[in-house]
């Protein structure tokens, strides 16, 4: 018996390794949920959409590019506070996020370096509300009415990967639908194209780091009218070589079902049903 018990606990502490605690479920569920302000900002924004949170890397061991993705992400060590000095090595450095939150909390609302960020309530930031309605309207570029950019020949492509964890693809995703509310479907695809690219991360990504000439795709539909079509993204690090077709949002890479799975042929741009949006 005392052998048997052994072994359950062993399994036990070996798959509590593996798995996540109830504790950083719960973590993941509140950066999956948006958020809503008790009141509009001075930039009209109501909330934040919340982030792909499930598949997307935080932090995991591992060298070279990988420890690029832990910093943008939440790093492989939790913070200490006050922040250490930044500088440091990666393994030793804050996560990205909380470097970002403290440091725009201290210079840029309060503008107080002694300012304890800990201590800003970002629901209830009281005295500093007219702070940050003012540097919304800096921050917050969301402009719908692109009109004047459009007659002017202007062509904008935006891509963004699902596996951001820093700036949610989601955000992108809301602002592409607003211009086309605002503008209309027809006027919008006259000079805009937003793509998202499954698996890519912010600027770096061990799973599938894109590359995509987008400047060729621009050149071409602004000196030579010839609107991006079958735009291809390669993947430089998880398996390099591997390409994916760059589907237009809604659409997302769907795998026919034979052939290379490691070759964009292989895929076709799915309409986006149910659990995928």
């Amino acid at each position: 018996i005392p052998n048997r018990l052994a072994a359950t606990f062993e399994r036990s502490w070996q798959q509590g390794l593996r798995c996540l605690s109830d504790a950083q479920i719960a973590a993941l569920r509140v950066i999956d949920t948006p958020i809503r302000f008790a009141r509009p900002l001075a930039s009209g924004e109501r909330g934040y959409p919340g982030f792909n949170a499930w598949g997307t890397d935080f932090g995991r061991p591992g060298g070279g590019l990988q420890q690029v993705v832990n910093r943008l992400g939440l790093n492989t060590l939790p913070p200490v506070y006050p922040m250490p000095p930044h500088g440091t090595g990666f393994e030793e450095g804050a996560p990205y996020h909380a470097g970002f939150w403290d440091e725009w909390i201290r210079h840029f609302v309060t503008r107080n370096p002694a300012f304890d960020s800990l201590t800003f309530d970002p629901q209830r930031p009281g005295p500093w509300q007219a702070r940050i309605d003012q540097l919304s309207l800096r921050q917050d570029v969301n402009r719908t009415d692109l009109s004047a950019f459009a007659r002017a020949g202007g062509k904008l492509l935006i891509a963004h990967g699902t596996a951001d964890q820093l700036v949610s693809s989601r955000a992108s995703a809301e602002y592409y639908r607003r211009i086309r509310r605002d503008m209309g479907p027809g006027k919008t695809r006259q000079f805009l194209r937003y793509y998202e690219i499954p698996g890519y991360g912010h600027a770096a990504s061990t799973q599938f780091n894109a590359a995509w000439d987008s400047l060729s795709a621009l050149e071409a539909w602004v000196e030579h009218g010839r609107a991006p079509r079958r735009q291809t993204v390669t993947d430089t690090v998880g398996v390099p070589g591997r390409t994916r077709p760059l589907c237009e949002y809604p659409s997302w890479p769907r795998y026919v079902g034979k052939g290379d799975v490691n070759r964009a042929e292989s895929f076709v741009c799915s309409p986006a049903r149910g659990a995928h949006r």
